[in-house]
């Protein structure tokens, strides 16, 4: 099984090598527009400077969720805004919902999202994208994780495509170490099969202001390895102040740094930041070195005696809700809102073992 499973990888690695590299812009982080977390949490493969996982968060590390105790829904929406006076596409969105699943076996998660960016300056044209993840922490501080993706790609700008594809991702929590607490690592590979291959949309080695069109190979980049790291930097009884680094290598043929920075106020208010680093899109022009901005409000709301949710076990839950803005390039900006509702209350309470019944 494991030679065959290396088989398979190293097909994949070598064939990512076949393709020229030349996506669309944006065509990277097509999958990242749907929700305010994934907007603002630099990509984290290591869950964020202050750890958080949605259903969204299998996007970047399947692994993420595997901890997860409750049922989570998932609900958000993107507008997308081009100042571009050539673009007959002014105005784009994308929307996402997801449902996470925990069970005695595994954490289940289902995303269904969708992307339409019919812009000159980010020409990543409509889809439709499924997602499924599975998860499971293997001890106290490791977790593995595997998704499956299959998408639909049209629009005015492509031609119509599919893509199916799969992607690993593991994490481990080391814990404390010197000043940093909830140190942790994330290694993820996504993108190992089939992507969108269209080939009449422009490509980041096109100058469109000077007429030059180059179309466009394909995306996002086939077997992409993300690697990151998070802790908590600064912890206090008001807030805590977190960091995360990570990098990326689509198709083994570039180089992206992500860095996050997010501040959590008690335990109810974050402030976050991130900032991106696309090596060959900054060298072609297709510069997006703007940073994410973020923040997100989490409360709780007590169910009716005789509801739903109560009759099943969920008097008391929490609901998280998010926005984030991020200027995609020169003249596009992303603007989105979300909220996540986790049903019922996370145990915190190590299990009592009795010995013998005392009288």
């Amino acid at each position: 099984m494991k030679k065959l499973l290396g088989t398979v990888l190293a097909s994949v690695l070598l064939s990512a090598g076949l393709f020229a590299y030349n996506p669309p812009a944006g065509g990277q982080n097509v999958l990242r527009l749907t929700e305010p977390q994934l907007i603002f949490g630099a990509n984290s493969a290591a869950g964020g400077g202050i750890f958080t996982a949605t259903p969204a968060s299998i996007i970047n590390n399947p692994a993420l969720t595997a901890w997860e105790q409750r049922v989570t829904l998932d609900v958000a929406g993107t507008m997308l805004f081009s100042s571009n006076n050539d673009d007959d596409h002014s105005v784009g969105g994308a929307f996402e919902g997801g449902i996470l699943i925990p069970s005695r076996w595994c954490v289940s998660t289902f995303l269904f999202q969708g992307v339409w960016t019919e812009f000159i300056d980010m020409p990543v044209g409509n889809s439709i994208n499924f997602t499924a993840g599975f998860s499971k922490d293997i001890t106290d501080q490791v977790s593995v994780g595997l998704t499956g993706t299959f998408g639909l790609l049209y629009g005015d700008l492509t031609d119509s495509d599919w893509t199916g594809s799969f992607g690993l991702g593991v994490f481990y929590n080391f814990g404390d170490l010197f000043f940093m607490k909830n140190l942790r690592f994330g290694v993820s590979m996504n993108n190992l099969g089939k992507v969108y291959t269209s080939s009449e949309t422009a490509g980041i080695k096109s100058s469109l202001d000077d007429g030059e069109f180059e179309m466009a190979d394909s995306w996002p980049g086939i077997a992409t390895m993300r690697t990151g790291v998070a802790a908590t930097m600064v912890s206090t009884d008001v807030m805590d102040l977190g960091l995360s680094m990570d990098f990326a290598y689509p198709a083994f043929q570039n180089f992206v740094c992500d860095l996050g920075l997010q501040l959590q106020f008690w335990d109810f208010l974050k402030v976050a930041a991130g900032w991106e680093f696309d090596v060959r899109e900054f060298a072609e022009g297709a510069k997006n070195i703007m940073p994410s901005v973020g923040v997100s409000f989490k409360f709780t709301f007590n169910a009716k005696n005789d509801s739903y949710l109560a009759k099943n076990g969920w008097e008391q839950s929490e609901i998280t809700v998010a926005g984030a803005w991020k200027q995609m390039y020169k003249n596009v900006n992303a603007v989105s809102a979300g909220a996540v509702m986790n049903l019922g209350m996370a145990d915190t309470k190590a299990p009592e073992i009795t010995l013998w019944n005392e009288e």
